[in-house]
C-alpha cells in the first residue's frame, strides 16, 4: 500500500523545500487511485485512520464537536509558529473510522502550513477519488463542514494579523 512520505512538510526540518498542502493531498490522491477500486481505496482509508492518534475521552467534548457532521468529529487547531497564523497544528478524532481517516488527511495536508496557504487550498480529495461513491450526500457534507472549521480558524488568524491593534 502506497503511503505518501512528508519528510519536506510544512514546519519540519528539511532542506528547506516546503510542499504546498495542494502537492501533499495530491499525494493522497495518488495513493487512493494507486490502490485500486471502490473497496481497495475504501481500506485505504481505513488504513490512514489507524495512523491518527486518538484523543484523550476527557477531551472529547461537546465545546470542540463539529457541527454539520453525521459522526462525531472533535477538532482542535492551533498555531505553533512564531506568530498566529503560522505552523498550523490539528489534533482530532471521531467516532467513525473512515472519519477517522479524513481528519488525517487534513492533518497532513494542513499541518505547519500558514493560515493563507490553507484558506487557499481547495479541498478535492473526495471528488478526485472513489470516496466521491464512498460518502454519501451527507458524509460529503461533514467533509466539507471540517474543513470550513479549519478555514475558518484560519481566516480568523488572518484577520487578527491584518487588524491594527490599538493599546
Amino acid at each position: 500500500m502506497f503511503f505518501p512520505e512528508f519528510g519536506d512538510r510544512a514546519g519540519e526540518e528539511g532542506d528547506g523545500n516546503v510542499k504546498a498542502p495542494d502537492e501533499i493531498q495530491q499525494e493522497f490522491i495518488d495513493g487512493f487511485v494507486a490502490a485500486g477500486d471502490t473497496f481497495e481505496q475504501f481500506d485505504y482509508l481505513l488504513q490512514l485512520s489507524a495512523q491518527l492518534e486518538e484523543l484523550p475521552e476527557e477531551r472529547k467534548v461537546k465545546e470542540v464537536l463539529v457541527e454539520g457532521c453525521q459522526s462525531q468529529v472533535w477538532l482542535y487547531p492551533s498555531w505553533e509558529g512564531v506568530a498566529p497564523g503560522e505552523g498550523f497544528a490539528l489534533e482530532g478524532d471521531s467516532d467513525t473510522l473512515m472519519v477517522r481517516g479524513v481528519i488525517y488527511l487534513f492533518q497532513q495536508m494542513f499541518s505547519g502550513q500558514d493560515a493563507r496557504a490553507i484558506i487557499e487550498c481547495p479541498v478535492r480529495f473526495v471528488e478526485e477519488t472513489e470516496l466521491v461513491y464512498i460518502f454519501d450526500a451527507k458524509r460529503q457534507a461533514g467533509v466539507s463542514a471540517i474543513a470550513s472549521t479549519i478555514k475558518d480558524f484560519a481566516r480568523k488568524a488572518l484577520s487578527d494579523k491584518e487588524e491594527p491593534h490599538h493599546g
